[in-house]
């Protein structure tokens, strides 16, 4: 029997939670994949022996929350998706989450955004920042007031022409294995206005475009049309702004050739996507297992 895919949800009672969640579902709608959602309750740090007792005291009451807690997130999960909850233990819960992700063996972690963001864009907190470095999984973040869709429509794979670009779409050939959806290879060139799509640095990404989508048709299982596109502008932030964007669509990117084999770090052209991103985004570790 094949294996189930399965996603970590970073889940806490507040709308960030709740936005992992709603992007939990929808992934795990598209994939058919099993959620595992998470609540990471942070230890507290050594006491002395004679407030032990109060500190076991605080730790039972947190947890009987927490679970209540997840009892509610469960409540929320449609009747179409599978998940079951999990309360953990941690030093921190970027930490737990990493955890998690190895003792159920998961696919990907799913996390919310800060709160902060404007035009339901992207604000990175310490979790996901935390995870954003270290994951040796890959992780999605749900921008500001996330719903789930009734169904992902189009993935955007926002891709670079630096070596190591393969792995990135090594991950997206098992993400969209037996999918029908739309599928958009892009490229973001940072060029003058006037210029625009006829620089030559637009023009090298459009042949380079060309060996992407070789080389993801020798090796995808998935249906539906494929296009690609070049995104231009005066910065890697009105790159992004130029490209149509659903809201039914996830995106994905690739991580920094800084990043420690089968790790995530998030590099500078990915960092500023996030400012202008309406979508949610997934981010691919180097040398991701498929």
């Amino acid at each position: 029997m094949s294996r189930v895919a399965n996603y970590v949800v970073a889940y806490e009672a507040t709308a960030q939670g709740r936005e992992s969640l709603e992007l939990g579902i929808a992934l795990a709608r598209a994939t058919g994949a099993e959620l595992r959602i998470c609540l990471v309750l942070q230890r507290l740090s050594a006491a002395p022996a004679k407030i032990h007792a109060a500190r076991s005291d605080y730790e039972g009451l947190l947890a009987d929350q927490a679970t209540q807690w997840l009892n509610e997130a469960a409540g929320w999960v449609p009747n179409d998706v599978t998940a079951s909850t999990h309360q953990l233990w941690a030093d921190s819960t970027s930490e737990g989450l990493i955890q998690a992700a190895a003792d159920l063996d998961s696919d990907r972690i799913v996390v919310g955004a800060a709160r902060g963001g404007i035009l339901n864009r992207f604000t990175i907190g310490s979790v996901a920042n935390a995870l954003l470095h270290a994951s040796p999984v890959p992780v999605a973040l749900a921008p500001s007031g996330y719903r789930a869709p009734a169904q992902l429509t189009r993935i955007t794979c926002a891709i670079g022409t630096r070596p190591g670009w393969e792995a990135l779409l090594d991950s997206l050939v098992a993400f969209t294995r037996d999918l029908d959806l739309e599928l958009r290879f892009v490229t973001l060139v940072e060029v003058d206005a006037a210029r625009e799509k006829q620089s030559p640095a637009a023009a090298g990404s459009t042949a380079h475009l060309d060996a992407v989508l070789a080389y993801y048709q020798r090796h995808a299982q998935s249906r539906g049309t494929i296009t690609t596109e070049v995104g231009a502008g005066k910065n890697v932030e009105d790159a992004v702004e130029a490209l149509d964007w659903r809201p039914d669509e996830l995106a994905f990117v690739g991580s920094s050739r800084l990043a420690a084999p089968r790790t995530i770090f998030l590099g500078i052209t990915a960092h500023r996507m996030l400012h202008a991103l309406p979508v949610p985004l997934v981010v691919v570790p180097t040398s991701a297992r498929p």
